[in-house]
């Protein structure tokens, strides 16, 4: 569809992230924007149908889920609504597994933006290989991307730094240039440090850290924009 605007969407498989990715497609093919959603063959069956005035400018991809063990990932499952949490680290790893048929198609399709969630760090790697502009959508609110601060405070020594200990929850972050009561209490405080100790540690074990992804696509990405349309930063 030659003089269209051609973007690739990618969301992570879990509904609380295909179904806004599907309504902010909807919302660029009104637009007149040519939207290609990609996902798993089950998902995209579980998806709402698509308004018939808008079908011509949204292609929903299937791309088959690599298969692991089926100790690890029944056959089937391939939303986290599918598995129980313990085994959604197996389905991230099927998910990563993704990589080699996406970069070809984006390799093949050119889109001129691409749209992500912060799972798919490999797509952050493609775009920038590929010269590809990418915007990272989140689903969750923009206060809390806000909350959790600069990429560079959430890993190694920025980490440290920042949030040495639980008591440094327990204000608003330093880092925010307007007033701010959002903290934690002191007990949720010592729950949430503990919890994120645990979640490390158990993501150590099986695989790639869901906040190392999150800082990769930081790295990487052109723009943020939250699930109240609200534009984090864009990178020029």
């Amino acid at each position: 569809m030659a003089g269209y605007i051609h973007v690739m969407m990618l969301p992570w498989s879990a509904f609380g992230h295909l179904i806004p990715f599907f309504n902010l497609s909807v919302a660029l093919a009104k637009a007149g924007v040519r939207v290609s959603f990609v996902s798993t063959p089950r998902n995209i069956k579980r998806l709402p149908k698509v308004p018939p005035n808008i079908e011509n400018l949204i292609d929903l991809l299937t791309f088959p889920l690599p298969i692991l063990d089926k100790e690890l990932l029944p056959e089937g499952c391939e939303a986290t609504m599918d598995v129980p949490s313990e085994k959604i680290e197996y389905l991230k790893t099927a998910y990563d597994l993704l990589r080699n048929p996406v970069k070809q198609f984006i390799s093949d399709q050119r889109p001129d933006w691409i749209f992500i969630d912060f799972i798919s760090y490999w797509v952050a790697e493609i775009a920038q290989e590929l010269k590809i502009p990418l915007l990272v959508y989140r689903v969750f609110s923009a206060c809390q991307l806000a909350f959790m601060g600069h990429p560079e405070s959430l890993v190694g020594d920025g980490h440290k730094r920042r949030r040495p200990s639980p008591e440094s929850l327990t204000s608003p972050p330093e880092w925010g240039d307007f007033p701010s009561p959002v903290a934690y209490r002191s007990l949720e405080a010592i729950i949430k440090d503990f919890m994120n100790r645990m979640l490390l540690v158990s993501e150590i074990l099986k695989g790639f850290i869901n906040v190392f992804r999150h800082v990769k696509v930081l790295l990487y990405v052109a723009a943020l924009n939250t699930k109240e349309n609200t534009l984090i930063y864009v990178r020029r």
